[in-house]
């Protein structure tokens, strides 16, 4: 600790003299008078009360001279930042009979009632000794006091010093949180958080210094090196205290509390609400309704699988949904943390449950409107495959077999989850609870539209979906997933390469090289063909069969089966070529399109693929309009674009026949037409 600074010899009558029985307060500005003179008096009253000696930290500051009266010793007594004041009082009365031997203290002229205290005795001469008493630090703010020390006796009279002295201002070091000195200051006295159970931080200061960090709960130091930088290493939870000494003794010492924990949360709007420890479950009120929380920090707040987030907040409300009844949620805090969060072990966030009152509904399939797709992947190398497809809800268990479990999906359609395509997406994301506990976006793909069931251990799980765009399309029913190689059937079953999906109704468009759209019906009128320099590549947009590389399929099974691959091919929806045909040996699905021109009626112009051709036909980019025209000669009149898709899928079904199944062997097809007339004036 810094000690005061003498400016001066002990020296009576050095600066700013006070006479015993004087009660102005001496001059507080610059070029204030030194000394003061005695008065007139030839001698100070012997009878009158004294103070013979005041002292300040063991430095006397006031006494007597010998003539009886006080001397102070303004300004020459200088107070370290941070350091209470302690004050020892000697002080004489006289009187007859009883005495009375009083003592008061006032500050920048204001009285301190705490140090007021008193004596009495019989003596005609009572010098006492007050005891010694302490100003604390928090009272003395930096800058020039001055203290006001008054001693009266029985009779009323009194006398008066006025001390005036200075208390210097804290002088600390900049330190900054990390291992450089740049950003933004740690103010001395703050606390420093590490949220999580565990974790570590790094301090550095633009001067030399010692640091010692200690344990608060024990007091034991846990390390003290020299340096500009400081490492806490790996701490506990808990709370630790960290000092810096500057090694330039003008500088004050630095200090900050640094405590390691997870943060605090609160059930209501403030800290005056319930305490909530990680995992803890509560109650809400009602479905609907709104479960407030509160933390004493700003962070970012999550109701894991409702889509409900809030970032940098100190508050969350908790919307409960009606479909939740019966149902666990649970609520997830992450506390802003933008220190080192490298070094951060384990999770920061704080969980609590939340248990919504109400019975969960029933696997009804009366009032569940939503089907579901079942999606396997055997392992890495193997290609995605539907394994069921528009289950409904039902009470019924679905048994899905895997050996090893590798990657189940519960989706609301299996293309989406495969292609990201939308087309099929009708039910969209949803909420999703699994055993009346709703199921955390970890187990969700991207957009909460499927559920990754192997992410459960094996066995009977019960699972409700409820829409986000329409809360009444729901879903409910019980999937078992079972670690095994599926049973031998006892009747015929369908092989996955006999069967396709339905292609989605989608409208045939024709789109110009501004991205303009042409749909059926429409007519566009031109008073010459300078006017189609715009239409000069027209682009298909149709629904066609893509190839997405190959899928494994197997015959038979056990150690008799072998597997072999095949294209797979899949519906998209987006540009194809004009004349273009998308067919591959062995596969379920194939698309082809065919355009015609007419003028006045006839055929002029047709665009086809090879029908001989068994492949692929990759077609024409585009459609020149103009040029087709001005093959014509240019003629005036109507031309009609006829475009025609067509779209074939393999079916298969189980028949009774004669007591026994069969297999019904079909392909669907479906023909996609628009028209566009061009009239040429």
């Amino acid at each position: 600790m810094k000690k005061w600074v003498v400016k001066a010899l002990l020296v009576c009558l050095a600066t700013g003299t006070f006479l015993s029985g004087v009660s102005a307060p001496p001059a507080m500005g610059a070029g204030a008078a030194t000394s003061m003179k005695k008065n007139s008096q030839v001698a100070k009253p012997v009878s009158q009360p004294v103070h013979n000696m005041i002292i300040f930290n063991d430095y006397q500051v006031a006494g007597q001279d010998s003539g009886g009266w006080n001397w102070v010793k303004n300004d020459e007594f200088i107070l370290p930042p941070d350091t209470p004041l302690d004050i020892d009082l000697l002080q004489t009365t006289y009187g007859s009979g009883t005495n009375l031997n009083k003592s008061e203290v006032m500050l920048d002229g204001v009285a301190m009632p705490e140090y007021q205290a008193e004596q009495q005795s019989s003596q005609s001469t009572f010098r006492w000794q007050v005891p010694r008493f302490s100003i604390p630090a928090a009272k003395l703010t930096a800058g020039l006091h001055t203290l006001t020390f008054v001693v009266s006796d029985a009779k009323g009279q009194k006398s008066t010093v006025h001390v005036r002295f200075q208390v210097e201002a804290q002088n600390y070091p900049s330190v900054f949180e990390g291992e450089k000195a740049e950003g933004e200051e740690v103010p001395a006295g703050r606390q420093t958080v590490i949220f999580g159970m565990m974790g570590s931080t790094n301090f550095a200061s633009t001067v030399p210094g010692t640091w010692k960090m200690t344990n608060k709960a024990t007091g034991a130091e846990l390390k003290a090196v020299p340096g500009t930088v400081f490492a806490t290493g790996t701490l506990a939870n808990g709370e630790y205290d960290l000092v810096f000494t500057p090694d330039d003794m003008s500088m004050s010492i630095w200090t900050t509390n640094i405590r390691v924990g997870m943060a605090e949360l609160y059930m209501g709007t403030d800290a005056n609400g319930q305490k909530l420890s990680q995992g803890q479950q509560i109650s809400a009120p009602a479905a609907p309704g709104v479960v407030p929380l509160y933390s004493p920090v700003a962070g970012r707040w999550s109701a894991n699988g409702t889509g409900q987030t809030l970032t940098d907040s100190q508050h969350f409300e908790v919307a409960i949904p009606e479909m939740m009844a019966g149902m666990t949620m649970t609520v997830t805090f992450e506390p802003n943390q933008t220190t080192n969060p490298d070094n951060i072990w384990g999770s920061s966030a704080t969980e609590v449950k939340i248990q919504v009152p109400g019975a969960p509904n029933s696997c009804d399939s009366a009032s569940a409107t939503a089907t579901m797709d079942v999606l396997m992947q055997q392992n890495a190398q193997s290609s995605m495959m539907v394994e069921r497809e528009n289950l409904s809800s039902s009470d019924i268990t679905v048994k899905l077999y895997q050996r090893p479990v590798h990657v189940i999906w519960l989706a609301t359609a299996a293309e989406h989850v495969e292609h990201g395509s939308e087309a099929s997406d009708d039910e969209g994301p949803g909420f999703w609870a699994v055993d009346n506990v709703v199921v955390d976006e970890s187990k969700l793909n991207w957009d909460h539209t499927a559920l990754l069931l192997s992410s459960y251990k094996p066995g009977r799980l019960k699972v409700n979906y409820y829409s986000k765009r329409e809360p009444r399309q729901s879903w409910c029913g019980y999937i078992q997933v079972i670690e095994d190689v599926r049973p031998i059937p006892a009747v015929p079953a369908c092989d996955k390469d006999e069967s396709g999906l339905a292609p989605t109704q989608s409208p045939l468009l024709l789109i110009n090289n501004r991205g303009k759209e042409y749909r059926d019906g429409q007519t566009i009128s031109v008073n010459s063909l300078a006017e189609l320099d715009n239409d000069r590549e027209l682009r298909l947009k149709a629904t066609y069969a893509k190839r997405s590389g190959n899928k494994k399929l197997r015959d038979g099974t056990g150690r008799n089966g072998t597997a072999y691959y095949m294209p797979n091919l899949v519906w998209t929806y987006g540009e194809t070529p004009v004349g273009s045909n998308q067919t591959t040996v062995g596969a379920t699905i194939s698309s082809d399109n065919t355009v015609q021109v007419f003028y006045e009626g006839q055929e002029i112009a047709l665009f086809e693929s090879d029908p001989d051709d068994e492949y692929e036909d990759e077609g024409m980019s585009f459609l020149d309009l103009r040029q087709i025209i001005e093959d014509n000669d240019g003629k005036a009149g109507v031309y009609t674009i006829k475009v025609t898709n067509h779209l074939t899928y393999k079916t298969c079904s189980l028949v009774l026949k004669d007591k026994k199944y069969v297999k019904d062997l079909n392909v669907q097809e479906r023909n996609e037409t628009m028209s566009l007339k061009v009239e040429v004036k």
